[in-house]
């Protein structure tokens, strides 16, 4: 019996600024985007409406899938597209596909620009083979993006001294293995 290989999809949503604003917060918006990359980072991260959740990611990605693969593409998905995790407060999802249609499915979410009256982009950031894979890969992307923006300074450097504290044990443990070698050949 042949077992069915899945892929998982771990994606975030950016939120771009509007190319025509239309308001003075909006025009505002747009000037600053372009000031700094930590800027322009926190401008697209955003927590999603509530418009936006797993089912319209889901129905939003087939349609892709059958505008642009046609009759093919949307046979070869099948059921097998299932959303797994999908947090509005952190706009981060996981989908599970076919190991055979992911290629295919991370290019529609790449396509999708909109979902309801919202202009979004959709960024795959890993593909995995296990899903406990995926958490683990967005645990670690999430403190280096907190680090990338000051707010775990602090955490770091205390991370850092633990580990130089341990790295110094574990010289102080080289010593006395060598030195108890030593007394084993008297």
């Amino acid at each position: 019996m042949v077992r069915l290989k899945q892929r998982y999809i771990l994606f975030d949503i950016l939120y771009p600024p509007k190319a025509e604003p239309r308001n003075s917060s909006e025009r505002e918006v747009f000037e600053s985007f372009h000031k700094s990359p930590e800027d322009a980072l926190l401008r697209m991260h955003r927590s999603s409406p509530q418009s936006i959740d797993g089912k319209s990611i889901i129905r939003a990605t087939r349609k892709a899938i059958q505008d642009h693969y046609g009759e093919f593409g949307a046979g070869a998905v099948g059921q097998g597209l299932m959303m797994k995790y999908f947090s509005n407060k952190t706009s981060t999802g996981i989908i599970r596909c076919g190991r055979q249609s992911c290629p295919m499915v991370v290019a529609s979410l790449a396509l999708i620009n909109c979902i309801g009256k919202e202009d979004i982009i959709i960024r795959c950031v890993h593909i995995s083979g296990t899903i406990k894979k995926c958490e683990e890969f967005l645990i670690a992307r999430n403190k280096e993006l907190m680090i990338k923006l000051g707010h775990l300074q602090d955490d770091k450097n205390e991370f850092n001294n633990i580990l130089n504290a341990f790295q110094n044990t574990g010289d102080d443990f080289a010593n006395v293995k060598d030195n108890s070698e030593d007394e084993d050949e008297d």
